[in-house]
């Protein structure tokens, strides 16, 4: 089922990616993240809003999931927001131990687990930034082609839902207006 989109934009994301329900999140992966050097067309994430397994060390990360994932306005932007909602492409993070510096990422398309031979994505909190602004994503695709969009993940808005130094810097790199997924009013 396709949920209505939505324009936004990116200079006031603090005001409107928001968390509306509580789900145990950790403090270190609380806020909005924006993906640094992604090439895909999508410039920011939260991980608000999904449930924090805290047995599992893991949580569930919808793409599709309203106000979760954020595209650009343009042609390519459309179309993987779509995919990703036809797909219903989700991301499992899953994290090594209780310290959360580490995390394997695994795909799920149309309710698929993506193969880690085929999709073997890590996430990596850089170990000089001590409140998670700072994170490694890294891509290995068919096992034997890594680096390849490769990106940062930059904590442009905090916890406190205070925009960091990161966020001025992101404004530099991207459009302004976004589009969304939003919940049918």
């Amino acid at each position: 089922m396709i949920k209505p989109i939505e324009k936004k934009q990116l200079n006031n994301i603090a005001t409107w990616m928001i968390p509306t329900v509580e789900t145990k999140l950790p403090a270190i992966l609380q806020g909005v993240f924006f993906m640094d050097g992604n090439p895909l067309p999508d410039d920011c994430i939260t991980f608000y809003n999904v449930e924090w397994d805290t047995q599992d060390l893991s949580l569930f990360l919808p793409v599709f999931a309203p106000l979760q994932w954020t595209f650009h306005n343009s042609f390519a932007g459309w179309l993987l927001l779509i995919g990703a909602q036809i797909s219903r492409f989700s991301y499992k993070v899953q994290f090594e131990d209780e310290t959360l510096q580490r995390s394997q990422i695994i795909a799920y398309a149309f309710g698929l687990k993506i193969p880690n031979w085929i999709l073997n994505f890590t996430m990596i909190k850089d170990e000089n930034s001590p409140n998670g602004e700072i994170w490694y994503r890294k891509n290995t695709f068919f096992g034997r082609f890594s680096g390849l969009g490769d990106y940062t993940l930059r904590k442009v808005v905090d916890a406190d839902g205070k925009y960091t130094p990161a966020f001025s810097d992101m404004l530099s790199k991207v459009n302004n207006e976004c589009l969304v997924i939003v919940n049918n009013s």
